[in-house]
């Protein structure tokens, strides 16, 4: 986390394999590192996640690119204040706020009940149900509920899954996108591939339904 030369090289790999973004926690030298790749490439995106504490660093993710920015989950599924005041701190400063959530069953319900800005959630979503709460039922939401986007996290389950499995899962159902987490340059250039050739795969059936 603060070698952001050995976490370009990864990335690197991540963008030859066709990723064009990253999504990153305010902590280390990642945001030094995604800077590097911004510099470096016209189409590479930034989107964030606000750092757990007491400073949740929005600053240092919009002076960094980001253009989406999730509240963490440690702060949204508590469902208090601190979410309604930081996702209008997001709001107020020019950037898509988000949710992003490790119980997302409820977190998303109450987000919903009350009406609150955000369109976007960062949720578990994987083969083996892993951080899902009712399996059956966070499928029902995500493929039914038509006003909100769904980005899908923990898609290997931290490994358990293999990609080929994890990815022929996630477009059976209404994931926008994905977040895979990788800490070597053959899990980036594997994971990336096989994803991105099952997402492609997603949006050619979509255009021919």
């Amino acid at each position: 986390m603060n070698n952001p030369n050995a976490m370009i090289e990864i990335l690197e790999v991540s963008y030859a394999n066709g990723a064009r973004g990253i999504e990153v926690i305010p902590t280390g030298k990642i945001l030094e590192a995604a800077r590097m790749m911004i510099e470096r490439y016209d189409d590479y995106r930034i989107i964030g996640s606000t750092y757990p504490g007491e400073n949740p660093k929005i600053d240092a993710l919009i002076n960094s690119g980001a253009n989406l920015i999730f509240v963490h989950g440690m702060i949204s599924d508590n469902r208090g204040v601190n979410l309604i005041k930081i996702i209008d701190e997001i709001s107020s400063s020019g950037v898509i706020p988000g949710i992003a959530t490790h119980n997302p069953i409820p977190t998303i319900k109450f987000c919903m009940k009350n009406s609150l800005n955000v369109k976007i959630f960062l949720i578990p979503f994987n083969a083996k149900g892993f951080l899902m709460g009712n399996q059956e039922e966070l499928e029902h939401i995500v493929d039914n509920v038509k006003d909100f986007h769904f980005i899908g996290m923990k898609t290997l389950a931290t490994g358990i899954i293999k990609p080929e499995i994890a990815f022929e899962y996630i477009i059976k159902h209404n994931i926008c996108a994905l977040t895979i987490g990788m800490i070597n340059n053959q899990q980036a250039a594997e994971s990336t591939s096989i994803a991105l050739k099952a997402l492609m795969k997603k949006q050619k059936k979509s255009k021919i339904n």
